[in-house]
């Protein structure tokens, strides 16, 4: 059994009554045997710990290669699904790109037969649009402060190359070539004169204030509708504009081509 002893001024030991507590007690005189079974105690503790630490890290090896073969596998089945929807896409885009290209050509080919019909030339150039009257108009609104004005606008009328077999959203989208620009960056409209475009009323044009500034250097298409004229079969557009128009060019004239 151990015993807990004081070491003496002689070099020697004398046991201390309090064992292990003993504040007295500088050593353990442990048998042989005793010392050889705590030898064994620690041994067995150090090999538990490696073996835990292995056991821990094979286990943390595991999971990582668990983990980065499922983000393996997911990355490849990304991988196949976005090639698939890329295909899918470019597909779709060529189709798209052919759709496009039937719908200009039937464009194209509608807009000859018009003015073919209306006596428009050059046929295949003409962009299909006349002017069919244009007329001084009273408009009144409300200024900034509420007060009541008057301004002197324009209303002028064109036939569209589209016949009333359009429906009239085909006719409005359509409607925006007037604005789209050519080689020499000026807009269709120009022809006429329209050298500005605010898709609103007067009044909201005045006040806004990326316009309120500059709009009297233009001559400013505002309000516009469509109206469908079955005597003729064509759709017209009418628009409020800030300016009178422009001398209009003999072929863009109803009745003129």
């Amino acid at each position: 059994m151990a015993e807990f002893v004081k070491k003496t001024a002689l070099g020697g030991y004398k046991p201390v009554a309090g064992g292990p507590r003993d504040t007295e007690c500088t050593h353990v005189i442990l048998t042989l045997g005793e010392y050889d079974g705590l030898k064994r105690e620690i041994s067995s503790a150090q090999q538990a710990a490696k073996n835990a630490e292995y056991n821990a890290d094979k286990k943390i090896h595991q999971i990582q290669s668990e983990a980065q073969s499922r983000i393996t596998d997911a990355e490849k089945k990304i991988a196949k699904n976005t090639a698939e929807w890329e295909k899918k896409l470019a597909a779709e885009q060529q189709e798209s790109a052919l759709q496009r290209e039937l719908n200009a050509n039937l464009l194209r080919i509608t807009k000859e037969r018009a003015n073919a019909e209306r006596g428009l030339k050059p046929k295949k150039e003409h962009n299909g649009y006349v002017v069919l009257t244009s007329v001084e108009k009273e408009s009144r609104y409300k200024d900034s402060f509420g007060h009541p004005r008057t301004i002197t606008l324009w209303e002028t009328a064109m036939e569209t190359p589209y016949t009333v077999d359009f429906e009239a959203e085909q006719v409005r989208s359509l409607l925006q070539e007037l604005f789209q620009e050519d080689e020499d960056e000026r807009w269709p409209i120009c022809r006429i004169g329209i050298t500005g475009n605010y898709p609103g009323k007067y009044a909201d044009m005045i006040q806004d204030k990326e316009w309120r500034e500059d709009y009297e250097k233009y001559n400013v298409m505002l309000e516009r509708w469509l109206r469908a004229n079955y005597r003729r079969g064509y759709w017209e557009l009418v628009f409020l504009h800030t300016k009178p128009l422009s001398v209009v060019p003999p072929d863009m004239r109803a009745g003129r081509g």
